[in-house]
């Protein structure tokens, strides 16, 4: 008998392929929000600091130049860190994304991996009874030599 030859075995070759490289994408989008929150963390100290470190000169007097100099700096600190989470926002949506194809991905693999375990029984069973006819042939054909 012919050996088993899934016919969709490119098709789920092709679909783990493509998952691995989801997944990687995914791992990317997720190191990519991890980067974006460290930044977030450090604007959000150093706005601390920096309007720690205001009040403290505010205090002991200061010209209201270096005063405006100060707000506008800390103003674009907290512009950034305003555009830095809604960054973060969209890479937790492309995650989000990412995951459902991901999910749909393996359902997809997985159906046709219990295709090709569907095929291989059908395949094993046809060939026992291949076999077994071969026996029956052989013993009948040996039962009928001796008759004669």
């Amino acid at each position: 008998m012919k050996k088993f030859r899934f016919s969709l075995d490119k098709v789920l070759e092709y679909k783990r392929q493509v998952l691995g490289l989801m997944k990687s994408e995914l791992s990317r989008l997720q190191l990519k929000l991890r980067e974006t929150a460290k930044k977030i963390e450090d604007i959000n100290r150093e706005f601390e600091a920096n309007s720690k470190s205001l009040t403290a000169k505010m205090r002991n007097g200061m010209p209201s130049h270096t005063i405006a100099v100060y707000k506008d700096y800390l103003g674009r600190l907290n512009r950034r860190a305003i555009s830095l989470a809604e960054e973060r926002k969209k890479i937790a949506n492309a995650m989000a994304a990412k995951q459902k194809e991901i999910v749909k991905m393996n359902s997809d693999i997985s159906g046709l991996e219990r295709l090709r375990d569907k095929q291989l029984g059908e395949y094993h069973a046809e060939e026992i009874k291949e076999q077994e006819l071969f026996i029956e042939e052989f013993v009948s054909h040996t039962a009928n030599r001796r008759a004669v």
